[in-house]
């Protein structure tokens, strides 16, 4: 019972016994009580005097253990939880050096990323509330040891393991720069502390996982300077060297610290693993002996069963050649019996067909290595290594289609960390390039074959050929029941790569198994696993439930079906050439394979006798193509290489003979030929450099008689155009200005698609306008020095720079934020400090800045704030911090100034012992605020929000000018011709984010809004940029639709976060280029200046309505339009009276476009014969034409016609594997539309003006 309880009950009653004891106890309870109150007032008093503002011995250990055993403490088992995460989590590949570390995996980040942001929470939190910094009370007595204790900057004994944690975290993150940031921290502030000796250890592993090796070299030579390092890391920093000496490829250093580590090691599971490395290095140095006895030192340390495998199945596989073989390939045999190695069969036989090589016994091994691709189901590493070996064989033997088929299973595993990537994707592609050309050859000489067969007999084939497949299917269901699964999957594979035996009729298409199989591949990588059912292209297919009429009455689009279901009759007849367009088109495709096909067996693979024969087989069978001069050289080359005199003459004679003027014959005849004409070439170009010096200079007398001797020597039509301008100019500047439009007029007339007819046009319009009154204006204004530009003569940007190239332009590089103050004003600088370093915790919780103050002269000094990531965090940070006057309180009634400055620049200005240049150079380059002008606080808005502001307020400065710098080859990168298909582009500047949510979106909006594109949607990689791709959008002016309207639905970009990301439109060819040579920041420039500029397009504008989803007809609509009429704001006229012309936008390929003709004229013959109706038809841009019916008077009759054409559902028969739309429009609007090639514009009006929508 409670004693107070107890005293209650006692108190109840008179018992004698009941007084006795509350006489006994009662000096007790006072004296109790009174002991309790004094504590607590003691306790009191001890937490009043615990403040960080106070150095005490009672403060100093009331921090440290409340440092120690609450917060660190939490921070340290959230690092020691995602620790074991990646422990746990990560799987060994074993066919791959394995890493020293496995958080040096890629996906090791975001796995742990939770775990680490709660560690550098705590950890941030921790320095925050418990740092102390203030200097104890002076005493009387000044020992020595007082004095070196009163040095001291932190006196929380906890402060730089919170540090070092912070930098561990970070590190496991993956943000190697604020680890770095943070453990050189640890060892400049406490250089006296044990924890500096960890921090440099983490230091060498950070600098090595960003290959900075120079740096982490340094601070191992530093470590081995220090007498002073302890043992208990002795251990640690030989795993990290090792470590840094495998990134280098340095393999011997490598395995001599590793060794040390495995003598320092106690448990053998770490053991073990470090001996597996060890192994795997000495393999890697051909040290093939010494690796098998590594190995075999492995499986004595008791390891986890894969790695006791894999160790024995490399102690086989380094095996040298000598000593027991067959003992060796007796047990790897016992292995492959042993069911518990069912899921290893894959590496077992890689491992036999390694032992057959080393025997010399070729074919063996490759028949073993196919076995181990056939089975290798679970490793899909091990599948790619075997796949890839086989490949290599099968293109030394120049069996292209089989090292093909090998190459592609590898490479829809394997990425650009995985050994001779490059290499491989390069062998890759040209034999995916070859193999193409060649299934071109075979699939069309097949199609035509049986195109041209007689009606009954292809039909009989057909049918023939589908019970066959129903057998097959009959019988593999059977398999499949009988569990011979496996060994289906085998022979599946066999044939895949071409292994099969041969079945008659199997050089026709759909009876080869290899272009079968090369077809089933290209679809798996398309569209991915699909099952054969109905609409298979669609993964929703909610969307499919609408009824045929409500699709029609939409306008919604139907698309292509493929057949893939082989039981059906339209698969065996839906490529077939039946008519004499489509036979055509079959030719033009061999005729152009072939060609390629040469090429590439000449310059990619050196297979001279393949490149002639099939250039000869072109010759044969198409005696009048296109290609036939360039073949025609290509043979005479080829056999001069192959030494073949007599047939290298042959084609030599011919070319001189039947093609006299061309370059091939007078080179043939003049071998000095194309020496001459670069010398011709050269020439020009010279002259050339004058002219455009004298332009450039505004010397334009010396102009004209350049220009003449120049022409005289016929440059090419590209360059004569700049010429003639430049002419233009300098006969403008000296004559009037009625003179110079009349020339500009003549120019623009000329060459109305020249690339300096814009510019023309544009002074043209200042003249006209009577904007400028002279010539030099325009000079002045930039209009002609800036923009006409000639890459061989381009001035270095520097020359065109006020500040003769002293700063640097480069927005990546680490910025600082400055404050300049003078040095002779009584300022607080601790205070300062200590503001800045609170909104720096409030604000940026996980970045450590540094605040350091620096002399610039004997006036001015700077308090430094670094570092910020770059340009664009720079200013985010300027921009918020600057209106918090709170931060600058200890400057108020200083004259001072602030801005951010990039590390470069800043040791320019510190270099200079000036700041006066660089401030006009800030000014114009990022910010005109150099001064706080706010003296209240903008607590509600983030950073981000301030700094949109400040960007806006800096836009509406129209006086602050603005530095351009002259282009520096975007143009010679990328290629111009940009009026094609287009792609949207985002790239996101973070190879650990997951686009997955990203693609979702756009996929969803691209089903949804632009469904009648058929838009794919894909990842790919460009360097440190993660590419998102939007292919498919028809034309530039439909791409800059469909960029107004992503750009401006923010929601498909929110799960970008804080990412860094761009995006842009961009062509097939010049993305291919640019992923190639990872060009993603050059690219940048050129579509500001291709598309931004030229067409006007800003993400702030309108959004266009994008074209409705599908592919059907438009319905008539007589709603009135009088009220949505006045909200349009396009290119069209809005008065749509008069006559008109019903439109038909069809795709020039896979249509029947002579039927569809037909039907169009016959309906209009049986229901409009009096009106005379014409139906015309023209192309519209590469890929679609236009089909209109003219003759219909006026908008009622157009909309009774389309009314009726829409419920004639056979006319569109014709066109139902090709998406198409259709529409009325006037005459003027019409003209309007060629124009503007734009459906989604014309069909947004459409639905306005004539459906009242």
């Amino acid at each position: 019972m409670p004693f107070k309880k107890r005293i209650l009950s006692l108190l109840r009653g008179n018992n004698p016994v009941k007084i006795e004891f509350i006489q006994n106890n009662i000096n007790h309870l006072l004296k109790q009580y009174f002991t309790h109150s004094i504590f607590l007032l003691l306790f009191a008093l001890v937490i009043a005097g615990c403040s960080t503002e106070k150095n005490t011995r009672v403060s100093r250990a009331f921090h440290n253990v409340t440092s120690h055993y609450n917060i660190y403490f939490n921070g340290e088992e959230a690092l020691k939880n995602g620790e074991r995460n990646i422990d746990e989590r990560i799987e060994n590949d074993y066919t791959r050096l394995l890493p020293v570390y496995k958080s040096s995996d890629p996906s090791a980040g975001q796995m742990v990323k939770s775990d680490m942001e709660t560690a550098v929470l705590k950890s941030s939190k921790l320095i925050e509330i418990h740092s102390i910094t203030k200097k104890p009370k002076r005493q009387k007595r000044r020992t020595r040891r007082y004095q070196e204790f009163a040095s001291q900057e932190e006196f929380n004994k906890w402060i730089d393991d919170a540090y070092l944690l912070m930098g561990k975290a970070y590190f496991y993150e993956q943000n190697y720069l604020s680890a770095i940031d943070n453990l050189s921290y640890v060892i400049r502030k406490f250089p006296d502390s044990d924890t500096r000796h960890e921090a440099a250890v983490w230091l060498i592993r950070a600098y090595a996982e960003m290959e900075r090796f120079t740096e982490a070299s340094e601070v191992i030579q530093s470590i081995q300077n220090d007498d002073s390092f302890p043992k208990r890391l002795e251990r640690s920093l030989a795993i990290a060297t090792g470590d840094y000496y495998i990134k280098q490829e340095k393999y011997n250093e490598a395995i001599k610290m590793l060794e040390i580590a495995i003598d320092k090691t106690f448990f053998k599971k770490n053991k073990a693993r470090l001996q597996y490395i060890v192994a795997q290095l000495y393999a890697e140095l051909g040290m093939q002996d010494q690796a098998q006895l590594a190995y075999r030192k492995v499986q004595k340390m008791n390891p986890g069963y894969k790695m006791a495998f894999n160790a024995k199945i490399n102690a086989a596989g380094v095996f040298s050649g000598t000593g027991d073989v067959e003992t060796i390939k007796k047990e790897l045999n016992k292995m492959l019996r042993d069911k518990k190695n069912i899921d290893f069969r894959d590496q077992i036989y890689y491992a036999l067909a390694n032992i057959y090589m080393k025997e010399g016994n070729r074919k063996e091994a490759m028949d073993t290595y196919a076995k181990s691709v056939a089975v290798s189901f679970q490793n899909e590493f091990q599948r790619a290594l075997s796949s890839i070996t086989l490949a290599n064989f099968y293109f030394e033997d120049l069996e292209y289609r089989k090292a093909q088929a090998y190459y592609d299973s590898a490479m829809i595993i394997i990425d650009e960390t995985y050994p001779d990537y490059d290499k491989l994707q390069t062998n890759y592609k040209s034999l995916t390039n070859l193999v193409d050309q060649l299934m071109t050859v075979e699939r069309e000489d097949s199609l035509q074959r049986i195109a041209q067969m007689p009606e009954m007999e292809r039909e009989s084939l057909i049918s023939r050929l589908i019970k066959e497949e129903q057998e097959k299917q009959r019988n593999l269901e059977n398999l499949a029941m009988q569990g011979a699964g496996s060994s289906s999957y085998y022979r599946s594979n066999r044939y895949r790569m071409g292994m099969g035996s041969s079945q008659s009729g199997a050089g026709w298409y759909f009876y080869n198994p290899q272009t079968v199989s090369y077809g089933k591949v290209t679809f798996k990588q398309q569209w991915g696993q699909r099952k054969l059912e109905d609409d298979w292209r669609r993964s929703n297919k909610s969307t499919l439930a609408i009824e045929e009429d409500e699709l029609m009455a939409e306008g919604a689009d139907t698309t292509q079906v493929i057949v893939e279901d082989p039981l059906q009759k339209e698969y065996y007849t839906q490529f077939l050439p039946l008519t004499d367009s489509l036979m055509e088109i079959s030719h033009e495709k061999i005729r152009d394979a072939l060609y390629n096909a040469g090429k590439l067996f000449k310059s990619e693979f050196n297979n001279y006798a393949r490149a002639a024969e099939t250039y000869e087989d072109l010759i044969r069978r198409y005696p009048d193509n296109i290609y036939l001069l360039s073949c025609y050289f290509d043979l005479y080359d080829l056999y001069e290489l192959m030494g073949n005199k007599e047939r290298s003459d042959y084609y030599r004679n011919i070319i001189i003979s039947q093609f006299p003027n061309s370059k091939y014959a007078q080179f043939l005849q003049n071998p000095n030929f194309f020496i001459e004409l670069q010398a011709h070439t050269d020439t020009i170009n010279s002259l050339y450099q004058k002219i455009f010096k004298n332009y450039k200079s505004g010397y334009y007398r010396g102009i004209v008689p350049l220009v003449s001797a120049i022409k005289a020597m016929e440059p090419d039509s590209q360059l004569v155009t700049k010429i003639d301008y430049m002419e233009v100019v300098a006969k403008g500047t000296q004559s009037d200005v009625h003179q110079f439009e009349t020339l500009l007029k003549g120019y623009v007339q000329t060459y109305p698609e020249a690339e300096p007819t814009l510019l023309a046009k544009e002074i043209l319009s200042l003249i006209q306008d009577s904007t400028l009154a002279d010539y030099q204006k325009l000079v002045e204004m930039g209009y002609i020095s800036e923009e006409i530009q000639n890459e061989e003569v381009l001035q270095q940007n520097q020359l065109n720079d006020e500040f003769g190239g002293k700063f640097s332009y480069d927005d990546d590089l680490l910025h600082y934020f400055v404050i300049v103050y003078p040095r002779d004003k009584k300022i607080d600088l601790n205070r300062l400090k200590y503001d800045i370093a609170n909104y720096n915790i409030d604000h940026y919780t996980k970045i450590d800045f540094d605040i350091e103050t620096e002399t610039l002269d004997d006036k001015l000094a700077f308090l430094l704030v670094r570092s910020l990531e770059n340009k664009e965090a720079a200013l985010i940070y300027h921009g918020a911090v600057i209106r918090k006057a709170s931060v600058f309180q200890s400057l108020k009634d200083i004259d001072y100034l602030n801005f951010v400055i990039s590390s470069t620049n800043y040791r320019e200005v510190i270099l200079e012992k000036s700041v006066a240049d660089y401030l006009k150079f800030f000014v114009k380059n990022y910010s005109r605020f150099i001064r706080s002008n706010f003296v209240e606080d903008e607590n509600e808005i983030s950073p981000e929000e301030l700094m949109a502001r400040a960007k806006a307020e800096d836009d509406a400065l129209k006086e602050r000018g603005s530095f351009v710098v002259v282009k520096t080859g975007a143009e010679k990168l990328f290629s111009t011709q940009i009026d094609t298909t287009q792609n949207f582009v985002i790239a996101v500047k973070d190879k650990g984010l997951s686009l997955r949510q990203v693609l979702n979106g756009f996929s969803q909006v691209n089903r949804n809004e632009f469904g009648a594109w058929n838009l794919a949607t894909q990842l790919k990689q460009a360097g440190d940029y993660q590419l998102l791709v939007v292919s498919g959008i028809p034309t530039l002016n439909e791409s800059m639709s469909y960029f107004r309207k992503v750009v401006l639905t923010r929601t498909l970009f929110k799960p970008l976060g804080q990412a860094t990301y761009r995006n842009f439109l961009i062509t097939d060819g010049n993305l291919r280029k640019m992923i190639d040579e990872n060009k993603v920041d050059d690219y940048m420039e050129f579509f500001r200046t291709y598309y931004i500029q030229r067409a006007g397009v800003s993400a702030k504008s309108a959004p266009a309505t994008p074209p409705a989803q599908g592919n059907a007809p438009a319905t008539a609509n007589t709603t009135s339009t009088d009220a949505v009429s006045e909200e349009y704001n396009g290119p069209y006229d809005k008065d749509i009276n008069g006559e008109h012309y019903f439109v038909f936008v069809i795709p020039r390929l896979n249509i029947d476009q002579p039927a569809f003709i037909s039907g169009i004229e016959a309906f209009n013959t049986a229901n409009y014969a009096d009106m005379g109706l014409k139906t015309e038809i023209q192309p519209l841009d590469d890929v679609r034409q236009v089909v209109y019916i003219s003759g219909l008077p006026d908008r009622a009759m157009a909309q009774a016609y389309i009314s009726k054409v829409v419920n004639s559902r056979n006319l569109y028969t014709p066109l139902r594997n090709g998406n198409y739309r259709n529409f009325i429009i006037t005459l003027p609007n019409f003209d309007i539309f060629l124009k503007e090639k734009n459906i989604t514009d014309y069909m947004d009006f459409y639905k306005r003006l004539y459906l009242g929508q």
